[in-house]
């Protein structure tokens, strides 16, 4: 994300929520979730919560085994396991299924009602040096039911005991970038082998809680000026954190200079870092990744509402485990909280948020593989989608994932029988025959299906 040290220096599109009403299977329970996502290349309204069962807070994928699924008609939900990437800590980030990180980078805890009414749950990056978060800050924060991930320096260390962090920000941000130099102009990336002296030494102080690390955007655009010469593969970074983001900003780079004009619009983006991570992380690191709300240096270029929730919905199809917006206003007059001069991207943000939340059991669960396939009817804007379960339902997540519009056709594996499925946010139905159904994705279109398997007409 965008430094803040150098800063104080210097209408929702079609997001669908769909029950699809069925009566021949027995129950389910085995639920579980996944991702079918589609490749992603490189540049060279809320939910209907009533209709989902309810959920007790152990893992979607607890519950009973396949074989209740089976019938006639419809396919058995495989019980797949899955274990949460914050679990290894005792004092780090919620492993209730109910609890999905959506953070705020670097923000003051006089925002905190704001952010919480945004939907914002952890705040990311503050240090001694920047908005501390001092005792009484992390008090304001507890108030909202929110959290912090914060420097593991002066400040943080003074509040080693407070519940309200959760992990601990490594310094600097963005160290895979050149860094700037004592003497002017700028040096080399901080090197991972540093990092990870740095990340053991987070380890000793405080084994309770994880290191968060923060890159930029040189994960998914490999032709990054802002690296330098000679920097090190960006796949030697993760290996210094147990939770692991980046930022890109897509839209706001169509403001930029010939580099960044490279990715302008190419939202995405995200969606390829996250795959990115996922690759280069060796012990179930969980990974995170940047989101841009505003036009940051205003040039008119920053991203629609529609636009920013795209972004979200296909890093979420690539398995983001949490995800963090940026959320100033740099120039022509900085704001801390610029999102809030936009009153769409807020109302849309605040929707975005109050889905994911109403999702989260379903995220925080496995992949089910090849269970439901989706054919766009445009072979230059493919849909990429990622498969969850719970109880007898099936949540198909899906998103177009380049620029232009089309239609999806779904089908899911091993279902003979009819339904209709209800299209819960926009009131209305859409056919379900032999398993197979389609639904028009606008530009920068994102659906969420539900899928009752127990509810299915057998022919």
């Amino acid at each position: 994300m965008l430094r803040r040290m150098m800063h104080r220096t210097s209408s929702l599109g079609p997001w669908v929520f769909v029950v699809l009403g069925s009566a021949c299977g027995g129950s389910s329970g085995g639920a579980s979730s996944g991702k079918d996502a589609g490749p992603v290349s490189s540049p060279d309204a809320a939910p209907d919560s009533s209709s989902k069962p309810p959920h007790d807070g152990a893992s979607p994928s607890d519950g009973p085994a396949p074989s209740e699924a089976a019938s006639a008609c419809v396919p058995a939900i495989p019980h797949l396991a899955w274990t949460s990437p914050y679990a290894g800590w005792s004092g780090g980030i919620s492993t209730d299924p109910s609890f999905f990180p959506i953070a705020v980078w670097l923000q003051q805890s006089f925002h905190a009602e704001e952010l919480s009414g945004l939907g914002v749950n952890i705040y990311v990056g503050n240090n001694a040096g920047t908005d501390p978060l001092a005792a009484s800050d992390l008090a304001t924060l507890k108030s909202y039911g929110m959290y912090a991930i914060i420097a593991q320096d002066s400040v943080g260390l003074a509040s080693i005991d407070d519940p309200t962090i959760v992990a601990w920000w490594m310094s600097p941000d963005e160290p895979d970038n050149a860094q700037p130099a004592s003497g002017g102009g700028y040096g080399p990336p901080v090197s991972p082998s540093t990092l990870i002296t740095e990340y053991d030494a987070y380890k000793k102080a405080d084994p309770t809680r994880p290191a968060w690390l923060g890159l930029g955007q040189g994960v998914a655009f490999a032709a990054w000026e802002g690296r330098g010469s000679d920097a090190p593969p960006e796949s030697g970074y993760p290996a210094a954190s147990d939770i692991v983001g980046f930022d890109i900003y897509p839209y706001n780079a169509c403001g930029g200079d010939a580099n960044q004009m490279m990715i302008c619009g190419q939202f995405w983006l995200n969606a390829l870092g996250v795959d990115n991570l996922h690759m280069w992380s060796d012990r179930n690191q969980a990974v995170w990744t940047d989101f841009e709300t505003t036009d940051i240096g205003g040039t008119g270029n920053g991203p629609t509402p529609v636009e920013t929730t795209s972004e979200v919905w296909l890093a979420l199809i690539h398995d983001a485990n949490g995800i963090l917006y940026f959320i100033d206003l740099i120039t022509p007059t900085f704001r801390e909280d610029g999102i809030f001069a936009d009153p769409a991207m807020v109302t849309a943000v605040t929707a975005l948020d109050k889905e994911i939340k109403s999702l989260a059991p379903e995220l925080n669960s496995a992949t089910i593989p090849d269970l439901v396939t989706v054919t766009s009817s445009n072979t230059a804007a493919p849909i990429d989608s990622m498969v969850k379960a719970n109880g007898t339902s099936l949540y198909v997540f899906s998103a177009i994932s380049r620029a232009g519009t089309a239609t999806g056709s779904f089908a899911i594996k091993g279902m003979t029988g009819n339904g209709t499925a209800t299209v819960v946010s926009e009131g209305r139905t859409v056919d379900v025959v032999a398993g197979k159904f389609s639904d028009d994705f606008a530009a920068n279109g994102a659906h969420v299906y539900q899928v009752d398997l127990s509810k299915a007409v057998c022919p």
